[in-house]
């Protein structure tokens, strides 16, 4: 039986306890998943918002604040700060600019990151993805040899009995609208590389498809066809296979009549790679709400820091998974 996964990346946050910004303060389940990762020693979790609004959250949650750390954007001083902060890191920047840039709390709280105020950032819950995205791109660069942001779950679905138990990575679910084969390419690089350095697994990576090793044919098989060659020129020791078919990839009986051979990963597949957004984000969807499945993320690949994207349909449960995963993540390498 692999071993639990929440509870690697639980212990693996614990030794950390990063600072993580929470720019959605004035949401309940925010502030609820803020408070049990701080009592948990998972995180230390900072509330940007107007002061009233994140109190009038945390009543209505039931949620003490106790110990919780805030930034007050209501406070004119706390503003000035920030503004200087901004200023003093991007010394290019007018200040007049910044100040138009600080006006949301998801800008404050991609500064607080940049300027190492906080390592990383969750948000979404009460933002849009290219919300979160733009916010992150005000002030945070692509990592060093990235040429596109994407995105990868955690799922958590129960009664699953895959290689990793029950839990399984999905990319890209969030970001990448049509990819075409390198940008495909570079999803299913990047997923693997965050899978291995934040989970501790060996990825099996499928590309995923209507079509198992040309059993059917069109444009998007050629461009999972194309983005396979380029993974395997790219990542020569990636354990990496497709076009495959999603009961291809993870059944191991299916897979023996449908990819006979093919037994590294057809069948064993723990990171699936869909051929664009629409299958992604329906798919991560689907499994969430038919099996009753935990979505942690979308995990924004590609970025110089850390952040997680985080549905509007998040559930505490969710909130709460997404930001141990990222306090994780802030560790660094499996084995740190």
């Amino acid at each position: 039986m692999p071993p639990d996964v929440m509870s690697f990346l639980r212990e693996k946050a614990a030794r950390k306890r990063p600072r993580v910004v929470l720019p959605e303060a004035d949401d309940e389940t925010v502030v609820a998943a803020a408070r049990a990762v701080l009592d948990e020693g998972l995180a230390r979790p900072v509330l940007v918002g107007v002061a009233d609004r994140i109190t009038a959250a945390a009543r209505e949650a039931g949620v003490d604040m106790e110990g919780l750390e805030t930034i007050d954007l209501g406070d004119e001083a706390v503003r000035g700060r920030l503004l200087a902060d901004c200023v003093a890191r991007f010394p290019t920047m007018s200040p007049t600019r910044a100040e138009r840039r600080l006006r949301s709390p998801l800008a404050v709280g991609s500064l607080l990151v940049a300027t190492g105020r906080a390592e990383a950032m969750v948000a979404g819950r009460s933002h849009t993805t290219q919300e979160v995205i733009f916010a992150s791109r005000l002030f945070l660069e692509l990592e060093e040899g990235s040429t596109l942001l994407s995105s990868m779950f955690l799922m958590r679905v129960p009664g699953f009995a895959g290689p990793e138990g029950e839990y399984i990575v999905f990319a890209d679910c969030g970001v990448v609208v049509a990819p075409d084969a390198p940008a495909l390419a570079e999803i299913a690089v990047a997923t693997a590389r965050t899978t291995r350095e934040l989970l501790g697994w060996e990825p099996r990576v499928a590309l995923l498809s209507f079509s198992t090793k040309a059993s059917g044919y069109d444009a998007s098989v050629a461009r999972v066809r194309e983005a396979l060659e380029l993974v395997r020129q790219r990542e020569p020791g990636l354990a990496v296979d497709g076009e495959l078919q999603l009961d291809a990839a993870i059944v191991p009986t299916v897979a023996a009549r449908k990819a006979p051979g093919e037994d590294l990963v057809a069948g064993r597949a723990n990171v699936l790679i869909f051929p664009d957004l629409n299958a992604g984000n329906i798919a991560y969807k689907c499994v969430q709400r038919f099996a009753k499945a935990d979505a942690y993320g979308p995990f924004l690949q590609g970025l110089s820091a850390i952040v997680s994207d985080l549905s509007r349909g998040s559930s505490l449960a969710d909130v709460v998974g997404t930001i141990t995963m990222v306090a994780a993540a802030c560790a660094g390498g499996a084995d740190a």
